[in-house]
């Protein structure tokens, strides 16, 4: 009995230690619970003919405005609004840069991209590309003399049709360009054909031209709409940027947490940002990657069931898989993982469904950030010090309710003896003194003998 209490009592001890039933729910999930989608958004796309200059399958959105390029004359008609948003220089390096692009056939806009890699310190060009890039330089070149001259041609033709001040700014503008391009672009462009290191100056303007040249492919970018050829510049730079950055950069530049209608609603606002999306996986699968320069081989493609409880699914492309995931095949995969994609959001991706055309958020990831559940029989058990601790602690507990076990029974004795002790000379004494009468015995002899002698 005592035995038994002493072990009850040391379970109930240990039971109210918190990390002695940690095992037992350390393979149950935990499913985040977050506040509904207010609004019912619907994701499909009514049925759209395809347009020649796109390739086959291309899904079109209903409002589809396609970049245009400014001439040079357009520069001045920029209205007030433009000007407040965007200075003319940028605004004019851009449209140069845009029209210039479009001369370009894949192979020369390829090994720009190579010279600007390797400027980043990434490899360097091989005699091929050098050769290549020889007659590209020219080119590119003579096509910003050519803007710039017919640019200043524009202006100087519109005359009194445009302000004085206008005329001015916009001719400042130009002649700071061009100095630009001659003073610092040009040589930069040029180092490698010289076999000759970067300047610290030079490094900064080859950036800086890299920045303009990456809010042209973002802007190249149409949504709702699959895959089209003009936007795989801007699909390779995402995952350039997102391969040179460390998980604890991509946190620190995130915008933080964004929802399904955030992204779906606002595409330009977030297009090309890093954003951080929570979800459950419940689909994934790889997919071979094109020909590229980064030596990417294939993409991981998880369906995600937005963690904000909208009714639509979020769409992550990844490299990597963090370690201990699930294998994911060439085949849909079935899962239940909860993620977190920290990547660049590229568009409102278009994709096929059983109903139709639908559209879906499409972010840009490096690797997701997962945590495996702790299977129930394979969790962590206590310590070898733990248990010597918890004996110990028993022991001294069983001694100390022995004791007390004890200490009570000899306290309850101590009456029962005193009551049981044999009567003392002045008791006997005093019992003498009082009459005793006879005993029930006598008391019935002494009846019978008188009814004899009645």
């Amino acid at each position: 009995m005592v035995f038994s209490l002493l072990l009850v009592m040391a379970l109930m001890i240990e039971a109210r230690k918190p990390e002695n039933w940690e095992w037992m729910w350390a393979g149950v999930r935990t499913r985040t619970t977050t506040l509904s989608v207010d609004e019912d958004i619907d994701t499909k796309l009514p049925p759209q003919p395809e347009q020649a200059k796109d390739p086959p399958g291309t899904v079109y959105a209903n409002e589809r405005t396609a970049p245009i390029t400014a001439s040079p004359a357009e520069l001045m008609e920029t209205d007030a609004a433009a000007e407040e948003d965007e200075n003319a220089r940028e605004r004019i390096r851009r449209d140069a840069w845009r029209g210039l692009l479009k001369q370009l056939n894949r192979e020369e806009r390829t090994v720009l991209e190579r010279v600007l890699r390797a400027s980043r310190g990434g490899p360097e060009l091989s005699p091929e590309d050098l050769e290549n890039w020889s007659v590209t330089f020219q080119q590119i070149d003579q096509s910003w003399n050519d803007y710039l001259t017919k640019a200043n041609d524009a202006v100087l033709v519109a005359g009194d049709s445009l302000p004085s001040e206008q005329r001015t700014h916009l001719l400042n503008v130009l002649r700071e360009l061009e100095l630009e391009w001659s003073n610092l672009l040009r040589p930069a462009l040029s180092a490698v054909l010289e076999d000759r290191p970067w300047m610290d100056l030079e490094r900064d303007a080859l950036a800086k031209l890299q920045t303009t040249l990456d809010q042209l492919a973002l802007a190249a970018i149409r949504d709702d709409m699959v895959w089209r050829p003009e936007e795989q510049t801007a699909w390779f730079r995402s995952f350039e940027k997102l391969k040179s950055l460390t998980d604890r950069e991509l946190k620190e530049q995130s915008l933080g947490s964004v929802g399904f209608v955030q992204l779906f609603r606002q595409t330009n606002e977030y297009r090309g940002k890093l954003v951080t999306v929570r979800g459950t996986a419940e689909l994934a699968y790889h997919v071979p990657a094109p020909k590229n320069d980064l030596g990417i081989e294939r993409y991981y493609v998880f369906w995600l069931r937005p963690s904000d409880g909208a009714d639509a699914p979020l769409v992550a492309y990844a490299l990597e898989l963090p370690p201990g995931f699930p294998n994911v095949g060439s085949d849909h995969t079935n899962l239940r993982e909860e993620m977190t994609f920290t990547g660049y959001f590229f568009k409102r991706w278009a994709y096929g469904a059983r109903d139709g055309i639908r559209t879906a958020p499409l972010v840009l990831a490096n690797r997701p950030s997962w945590q495996p559940a702790k299977p129930i029989f394979s969790a962590e058990r206590p310590s070898v010090g733990m248990m010597v601790v918890a004996v110990l602690a028993i022991a001294l507990l069983a001694v100390a309710i022995a004791w007390w076990v004890y200490k009570s029974s000899n306290a309850r004795m101590a009456p029962r003896q005193a009551e049981g002790k044999e009567p003392t000379p002045n008791q006997f004494a005093a019992m003498a003194a009082h009459k005793i009468g006879p005993t029930v015995t006598e008391a019935l002899q002494k009846r019978s003998e008188r009814d004899k002698q009645d």
